[in-house]
């Protein structure tokens, strides 16, 4: 069995339904209760409650072979989490541990990243045996339905500077296939599309996929920040001080992955951002 943490999670949805679908059984954790959603995405079992309880996770891991745990975005007990749940795998024995972390994550000036690495190092110091994923930036953080109605491509970064991404339904596709393929014990695998562009340059992709002029507009980081803390007003201040910290230092720098490794994990490319473009303007114009 396999057991899949903050499971109504964007990753999670996507990859509970290819695990069933490949015949896997899924205990699915979760914080909020959505017992009947998740076993309507193909989750065997489901267990409600905080990663951070003891208690729980021992009753999660009990009878389970390989653990597929990211954590909350932005949450701040992001890292004690990750300590929790590998502690508890180890304790239970746990054949294969699979971590979600991020491209880059020794970036110190982003403090989600120093969360990941801090339990990268505790995985790869523990007895388990694991396998490290590190996606760049989401393709699905563009809501190309507010894009095409708007007219508008926003962003918080400096439209000039230049950033990479990853289909999440392509991370997905590697996640099920490290969890029940033999030969990933001991990886880290970068994962990033071939893309590498500014947001000029992504709104004049836009402007020709969806047969609509599309223009970049740079948005104050308060958008991103206030609509995220009504979301997750328990987290405190550690969200505001997250995306500022992400936002300045994209400003500055990009973010800059290579994609040779995705693509030899896939056996194919991976999904160019205009790829995903068309593929979510299908589901509108539909």
């Amino acid at each position: 069995m396999i057991l899949v943490t903050s499971a109504y999670g964007n990753n999670g949805r996507k990859l509970i339904p290819r695990l069933a679908d490949r015949g896997l059984d899924v205990r699915a954790l979760n914080l909020s209760d959505k017992t009947d959603k998740l076993k309507e995405l193909g989750a065997k079992e489901v267990i409600i409650g905080n990663a951070l309880d003891s208690k729980i996770l021992d009753h999660a891991m009990e009878g389970i072979e390989s653990v597929f745990h990211v954590g909350p975005s932005f949450h701040p007990q992001e890292a004690e989490m990750g300590i929790a749940v590998i502690n508890a795998a180890s304790n239970a024995e746990v054949e294969h541990f699979v971590y979600d972390s991020v491209l880059h994550p020794q970036i110190s000036a982003l403090l989600q990243h120093r969360m990941k690495l801090i339990v990268e190092e505790h995985l790869i110091n523990s007895d388990l045996n694991y396998t490290i994923l590190q996606p760049m930036h989401y393709m699905q953080n563009i809501n190309i339905s507010d894009v095409y109605s708007e007219g508008l491509f926003k962003q918080a970064s400096t439209l000039e500077t230049p950033l990479s991404f990853v289909d999440m339904d392509d991370k997905v596709e590697v996640a099920a296939k490290v969890l029940t393929e033999d030969g990933h014990y001991g990886a880290t695998y970068e994962l990033c599309s071939d893309d590498y562009l500014n947001a000029i340059e992504i709104a004049k992709l836009m402007t020709k996929v969806l047969g609509k002029e599309i223009l970049p507009k740079l948005v104050p980081k308060e958008f991103i920040i206030s609509g995220f803390q009504k979301a997750f007003p328990e987290y405190g201040d550690y969200p505001a001080r997250g995306f500022n910290a992400l936002f300045d230092y994209y400003s500055e720098y990009g973010f800059f992955g290579n994609f040779n490794v995705l693509k030899w994990l896939l056996g194919r490319n991976p999904t160019t951002l205009e790829e995903y473009i068309k593929k979510e303007f299908d589901k509108i114009i539909k």
